[in-house]
């Protein structure tokens, strides 16, 4: 859960498994998924939340099957704050993290790249989740 604290005026729950019908179902909610920056692909949960109005990506690789690199750490840090920080724009109420994180367990990333997000999204969010 996120914190009590005036700084975060949303609260933030997990839930194991989301399929479109929950984004459908609720509109006012916010749902997080892991994305490439491309925007494109139809793997793991960006299946069922790619173009609903409450989906929220977080980039977690460049293209369906080109994923972030040591090469591109700072460009892809800078893109998962500009995702993190865009969430908070939208002044949700309730946003929903997946349970198993945002980074699928198909995804390669680097571990200096998975703790930042998780540094990110603590200090943004105001949890410590999986990512």
């Amino acid at each position: 859960m996120a914190s009590d604290s005036v700084k975060f005026p949303f609260r933030v729950i997990k839930q194991a498994w989301i399929v479109r019908e929950d984004l459908r179902a609720n509109p006012d909610t916010v749902y997080v998924y892991g994305d490439n920056v491309a925007r494109e692909g139809q793997r793991g949960l960006a299946r069922q939340m790619r173009h609903e109005p409450n989906a929220h990506a977080v980039s977690v690789s460049w293209g369906p099957f080109e994923p972030f690199s040591l090469s591109t750490s700072e460009a892809a840090m800078s893109r998962m704050e500009q995702d993190l920080a865009a969430l908070v724009d939208r002044e949700p109420t309730l946003i929903v993290w997946p349970l198993e994180g945002v980074v699928p367990e198909f995804q390669s990333m680097p571990n200096e790249l998975r703790l930042h997000l998780r540094r990110e999204v603590r200090v943004r969010l105001g949890v410590d989740t999986p990512i």
